[in-house]
C-alpha cells in the first residue's frame, strides 16, 4: 500500500509539471539547455510536445497507483510502462524537432 501512495504521489508531481511545462510554457522546468537552444518561434510546440509528454509519464503512475491500491497486481505496471514509454518518445520527438 505504501509502494502505491509513493508511487501515486510522484504521479501527481510530474502531472503538475507537465501542465505548467505546456500551458505556462516554462521551458527552463526541462533543462536550461532547452532555454538557449529552441528559438522564440517553436517555443510554443516545443513545450507542448514536452509538457504532454511529461503529463503521461505522471497519468501512467496515478493510474499504475490506483490498480495497484485495489488489486496488488504487479499487472498494473503495464499502464506505467505504456505512460512512460509515450512520454519519452513524445520527449525525444521534441528535443530533435526543435532543438536547434
Amino acid at each position: 500500500m505504501i509502494g502505491s501512495i509513493i508511487i501515486g504521489i510522484v504521479g501527481v508531481m510530474f502531472v503538475v509539471i507537465g501542465w505548467v511545462i505546456w500551458k505556462k510554457e516554462k521551458i527552463t522546468l526541462l533543462h536550461d539547455y532547452h532555454y538557449d537552444k529552441v528559438s522564440e518561434d517553436d517555443k510554443k510546440p516545443f513545450c507542448t510536445l514536452s509538457g504532454v509528454g511529461v503529463l503521461l509519464m505522471g497519468i501512467g503512475m496515478l493510474v499504475t497507483a490506483i490498480i495497484m491500491g485495489i488489486t496488488e497486481s504487479l499487472w498494473s505496471f503495464i499502464a506505467f510502462a505504456a505512460g512512460f514509454a509515450a512520454g519519452i518518445i513524445m520527449l525525444i520527438y521534441a528535443g530533435r524537432r526543435y532543438n536547434r
